[in-house]
């Protein structure tokens, strides 16, 4: 372009010197043109002579004409023009300044307007960018042709570009993009590569697709119109462009273009595909681009198809930490894991909780690291770990988990208190959570075990009971709650978490599981179970236990139980092994043989016994006890001579023995059988003084009392007993005292007695602390007098309080009393209390059942049907009371004038019940039949009551009545006289049959 222009400048000038005379200017003109053919042929050197020559030419313009004078400096201006391009094209050191000289001497030259365009050119041919730029800068665009500004803008952008300086370049790419210059597609190419840089992806995709026919650029822009794809997340697109624009592109392209088809199988979860791209990827690649984003991609994919070792291969490989090499290590720690490899999974997780690109990976990793770390046994560094995650990821989404790692850790290392508190600030454990929390609490229940604090140790058994998914913890945990509820004398829910130990599968593999049948068999003894501890005593002794004393003590216990049970026989099996062992506790078997002999009236056997054990070990502790049961067994057989002397004899022998007392009051009692009471008052009233803390003072206070009584001298029993340290009763005491008196009145069946003892009480204890179970007494007494209106105020009474113990029995009295006088609206009221604040499932069958009947009894069919439905469902119902709700179904059904169903539900009562409820539905199913007309069906009903219930008299004579009024409906007449005579003639209930029998059988014989 350059060149065509210097030419299209000579030629004028030539044209101009051609048409003018020759003068003496024409050699110059000659030299002029030589230099432009030279020029025009590229001999920039011979070129620069001849235009030297016209330049140093020293004709003098002046004698010229005015149009030769101007042609001639026109001349010399284009020579010293054309000089300096032959210089610059020559890359000679002075160009630059002898275009600035140019410039300087030739300012309003049109060849100075081109001339910085010119040498910018140059430099832009010579790929001096720099340099261009600088002469570029100094065009003035304006004077420049359409075509060179174009050119200009072109080559200036491209300058730009070639130096980075982008912002600057983006611009004049911009201008000429659209346009139909020959720069137009490279501009394009430029300005959407230099988008792409910038992130414009947009932007930039949309000028690469402008190149899509382009030949110059074919081998380069598919590559960043697949990136573009790719950037965008057109994956479909992806594939369907790049991997057919692969064959085609320039090889330097095919590596990026491999790695993008791998990226996209990749984000599309396709490994297998991605892997196979990746792999064409590095066979050309050579590692020379490879970096963390495509090492980790590959190991990724190759860990999703389960191929760990090339995986670990690949992120071996990655460099400096960046987010890639973090999201590795996370990647590579996994791989290693399958492998076997923890010990380098762990570091790892280790480098990968150390970077700070992807805060989540960082968490991650540390938790990973912790979680290793306690699998490998460095316990310490686990807990510090996972501290470290705790206190810097406390809102984590993991934080539960990382709570559960703790718990183990601290599990571990035996901290069982640390790790319980730690979990227990989860509230919705997992699966894995549970599994720890459930030992954590089982050996933390242990260590409160062995320190004796067992209601902790039972509450956190408890908890491992609650997650019990490894069975074996779960069946210790049952085991030790059951011995800590031993300690803690709930022996009723130790028996009941050995049962359920011994029922667990697991249970078996623990050392512990025979000892539990010992351990039950002694709840359940201290329980009073003793059924049960026979039962798991015999299975412990029937176990492989070989510890002798644990044998010898469970057998004495079978046998305590058995004679508890009064299985006398086999309870002297057991006494009798012990005895022929020689055992310790043989003395106690000697003295239990000697009580059941005593039992089993073998009184001479029990004598002989216990004399035996007496003779064999002197010094027993039984030997007490041995000599009082021979006394008091003399007593027993009514030789009261006999029994007094060996008690006053055991009580001279073994003076503080614990049966002195009780041999003094057997002595004290001897003399009261014989009527001797001032000798027993004695005897009894020296019990009292000498042994006033036992329980045998009491008995003999109470004895005492007794013979007072027998004289009426209650104020004189009083009196002594305030004398003594046991006696000096209490108003409280006193109240009860009296009370009792009246309650033992009450209970003897003595109802007026214990009407005015009830009043007497009251008027002595204006405040009377049995005040509620007084007026409960005095109601119940009332309603056996006869007198059940007086005792509505006492109920009444009582009802006022709700937490009373006498509040179901009095709710249950005062409902029975108006349902006996058929105030059911009152009876309603109190049965439905008590239907709603019953303890005892009895009284709310009670409820139930009476508001069904008294429902019933209202005609309000609505509300049987509720109460009928809560008997049916009620899991203490028996069957009659499921019948009588039948039959009340049946007759509310009738009210509701539903008779399909009515006679469903009587038809099913009568067919399962035959008692007064059956023969009840029978007869009302019969008469709903006689209703509709259905004679046949009445009559077979009656008939099948009458033959099915005969026993139910009054119903059977119903249904008579109700088959005479068959007969009337069918016109057999003397059938209806026939059998209502009948019933006259037999029937000797007192109630309505007879009277509506007559009166039928009159209505008849008067038609």
């Amino acid at each position: 372009m350059l060149k065509k222009y210097i030419l299209a400048t000579s030629f004028v000038c030539l044209f101009q010197l051609v048409q003018a005379q020759q003068t003496e200017w024409f050699s110059i003109n000659q030299a002029y043109k030589s230099g432009i053919e030279l020029f025009e042929k590229r001999k920039y050197v011979a070129a620069s002579e001849q235009f030297s020559r016209v330049e140093q030419s020293r004709i003098a313009p002046s004698s010229q004409a005015l149009t030769e004078n101007k042609q001639i400096s026109l001349l010399k201006e284009n020579a010293q023009f054309y000089q300096a391009v032959c210089a610059l094209e020559l890359g000679n050191d002075n160009a630059e300044s002898l275009f600035l000289s140019f410039i300087k001497e030739n300012p309003s030259s049109a060849n100075t307007k081109s001339a910085y365009f010119q040498i910018g050119k140059s430099y832009f041919d010579k790929k001096n960018y720099d340099k261009a730029i600088e002469w570029f800068k100094k065009t003035e665009a304006g004077n420049l042709t359409g075509k060179e500004s174009d050119e200009y803008r072109f080559k200036l952008g491209y300058s730009y570009f070639v130096a980075k300086n982008f912002n600057e370049a983006e611009p004049l790419f911009a201008k000429l993009k659209d346009g139909k210059s020959e720069y137009a597609e490279s501009s394009i190419y430029y300005y959407a590569y230099l988008n792409y840089l910038s992130a414009d992806y947009t932007t930039a995709l949309r000028e690469f697709e402008r190149l899509k026919n382009s030949t110059r650029y074919k081998a380069s822009y598919p590559y960043y119109i697949s990136a573009l794809y790719f950037l965008d997340k057109r994956y479909d697109d992806v594939l369907a462009y790049t991997i057919p624009a692969i064959a085609d592109i320039d090889a330097q392209y095919k590596p990026e273009m491999y790695r993008i088809v791998a990226a996209t199988y990749f984000a599309r979860s396709d490994y297998k595909t991605a892997i196979n791209y990746y792999l064409k990827f590095q066979d050309l690649d050579k590692g020379k681009t490879q970096n963390n984003q495509d090492n980790y991609q590959i190991g990724y994919s190759y860990v999703k198809l389960d191929q760990p070792q090339k995986a670990i291969k690949e992120l071996e490989k990655m460099g400096s930490p960046d987010v890639h090499y973090q999201n590795g290590m996370i990647v590579l720690g996994n791989a290693l894991i399958k492998t076997g490899n923890k010990q380098s999974a762990r570091n790892a997780f280790f480098r990968a909780s150390r970077l700070d690109f992807d805060p989540k990976l960082k968490e991650e990793g540390l938790l990973n690291y912790a979680k290793l770390s306690q699998e490998l046994e460095f316990h310490t560094v686990a807990l510090d770990a996972v501290h470290e995650f705790i206190k810097t990821y406390p809102k984590s989404t993991r934080i539960n988990e990382a709570k559960t790692l703790l718990g183990d850790v601290l599990l571990s290392t035996k901290n069982f208190k640390e790790a319980v508190n730690i979990l227990e600030t989860i509230q919705n454990k997992n699966e894995e959570t549970q599994i720890v929390y459930q030992r954590v609490t089982y050996f933390r229940g242990l260590e409160f075990y062995n320190e004796r604090a067992f209601e902790n140790s039972i509450s956190m058994f408890m908890r491992s009971q609650s997650n019990g998914l490894n069975e074996e913890i779960a069946a210790l945990a049952t085991y030790w709650l059951a011995e800590a509820m031993f300690e803690v004398r709930k022996y009723g829910e130790s028996v009941n978490q050995f049962e359920k130990f011994l029922a667990m599968p697991a249970a078996k593999k623990t050392d512990v599981y025979n000892y539990s049948n010992y351990a039950l068999g002694y709840s359940a003894f201290q329980f009073e179970g003793y059924s049960k501890a026979a039962t798991y005593f015999e299975r412990f002794l029937k176990g492989d236990d070989k510890d002798k004393n644990t044998i010898v003590d469970a057998t004495l216990r079978l046998a305590d139980s058995y004679f508890v049970l009064k299985s006398y026989e086999a309870a002297m099996q057991q006494y009798n092994k012990i005895i022929a062992w020689n055992s310790p506790g043989e003395d106690y078997a000697l003295f239990q043989r000697g009580m059941i002999q005593g039992l089993q009236n073998l009184n001479d056997a029990k004598i002989a016994t216990h004399e035996l054990l007496l003779q064999q070990f002197p010094s027993s502790n039984y030997a007490d006890d041995a000599g009082f049961e021979i006394a008091y067994t003399y007593f027993i057989k009514g030789d009261n001579e006999k029994s007094k002397t060996d008690l006053l004899a055991l009580i001279e022998k073994y003076p503080r023995s614990s049966y002195v007392p009780r041999a003094l009051v057997t002595v004290g009692l001897v003399d009261y059988n014989q009527d001797k009471n001032d000798e027993a008052l004695a005897t009894f009233q020296r019990v009292v003084k000498d042994y006033s803390t036992t329980d045998e003072a009491k008995i003999a206070l109470e004895s005492i009392k007794n013979i007072y009584l027998d004289k009426a001298d209650a104020e004189g029993f009083l009196t002594y007993a305030n004398t003594t340290s046991i006696g000096n009763f209490s108003t409280s005491e006193q109240d009860n005292i009296t009370f009792q008196a009246t309650n033992n009145l009450f209970l003897r069946g003595n109802y007026q007695g214990a009407f005015d003892a009830v009043n007497a009480y009251f008027d002595k204890f204006p405040k009377a602390i049995y005040e509620k179970h007084a007026k409960f007494i005095r109601a119940e007494s009332l309603v056996k007098l006869n007198r059940a209106e007086e005792a509505i105020p006492d109920y009444t009474f009582i009802l006022n309080d709700w937490t009373s113990e006498y509040t179901e029995r009095a709710l249950i009295s005062i409902s029975k009393l108006f349902l006996q006088q058929k105030k059911y609206n009152e009876a309603v009221v109190y049965l439905k209390k008590l239907e709603t604040t019953s303890e005892y499932k009895a009284n709310y069958s009670f409820a139930v059942n009476n508001l069904m009947e008294a429902y019933s009894n209202m005609d309000m069919p609505d509300d049987v049907l509720k109460y009928v439905n809560l008997v049916k469902l009620f899991d203490r119902s028996s069957n009659d009371d499921k019948s009588k709700a039948g039959l009340y179904a049946g007759k509310a059904y009738l009210l509701k004038g539903d008779t399909t169903t009515a006679s469903k539900e009587l038809t099913e009562v009568a067919k399962t019940n035959t008692t007064v409820t059956g023969a009840q539905a029978l007869y009302t199913l019969a008469h709903v039949e006689y209703l509709k007309k259905d004679y046949k069906a009445s009559q077979k009903s009656i008939l099948d009551l009458v033959k099915r219930m005969e026993s139910q008299d009054y119903w059977v004579a119903k249904a008579y009545i109700l088959l005479a009024d068959n007969y009337i409906a069918v016109k057999d007449t003397f059938q209806a006289k026939a059998t209502l005579q009948s019933i006259i003639d037999n029937y000797e209930g007192n109630d309505d049959v007879l009277p509506t029998a007559k009166s039928k059988l009159e209505q008849i014989n008067k038609k």
